[in-house]
């Protein structure tokens, strides 16, 4: 049985503007999802109530990468100005029962995954050409998910090396 907490606040910029009103230089952030309708999206973040300096996204894919082109092309035409930071996962294997589990989280692209990690991509791979991929739409920042914590700066780096992005 799961129990859930019910929300204190129906909206996450609610919450925000609270928060606002006791903290007035609290620096915020706020979700978006490319992975639903970007018009919605962009109209959330672009609302006067929205609250926050900046935005994060739910998790995405190079498997997916047209739907964050449309919600960057969108963005741009609406001129909206909040930097965002995509989110991206760092699948460690194609194991069906473990993307099984995941997408009860996050969007699984589990065929183009399987595929990827068939024809021989390494981990590293998979997550470096998402990040690439995002970045050639338009993308500037990333948060990863998932790196394993005792190698996590040698995975980054690695990631990072393979997605030809230059460490300052």
């Amino acid at each position: 049985m799961v129990f859930r907490r019910s929300r204190a606040v129906a909206h996450g910029w609610q919450l925000r503007e609270m928060l606002r009103q006791r903290e007035p230089a609290i620096r915020m952030g706020g979700w978006a999802n490319p992975s639903a309708d970007p018009e919605q999206q962009v109209n959330y973040l672009a609302a006067a109530n929205f609250n926050a300096e900046f935005f994060l996204t739910q998790i995405v894919s190079h498997h997916a990468v047209e739907q964050v082109a449309r919600f960057l092309d969108i963005a741009a035409r609406r001129r909206l100005d909040l930097p965002g930071v995509f989110g991206v996962f760092f699948y460690r294997s194609a194991n069906p029962r473990t993307l099984n589990e995941l997408k009860a989280f996050l969007p699984v692209p589990a065929e183009g995954l399987t595929r990827d990690f068939a024809k021989g991509a390494s981990a590293e791979d998979v997550c470096a050409r998402t990040i690439r991929a995002l970045m050639d739409v338009g993308a500037r920042h990333f948060y990863i998910s998932n790196l394993p914590a005792s190698r996590a700066p040698q995975v980054l780096s690695s990631i990072l090396e393979r997605a030809g992005v230059h460490q300052v």
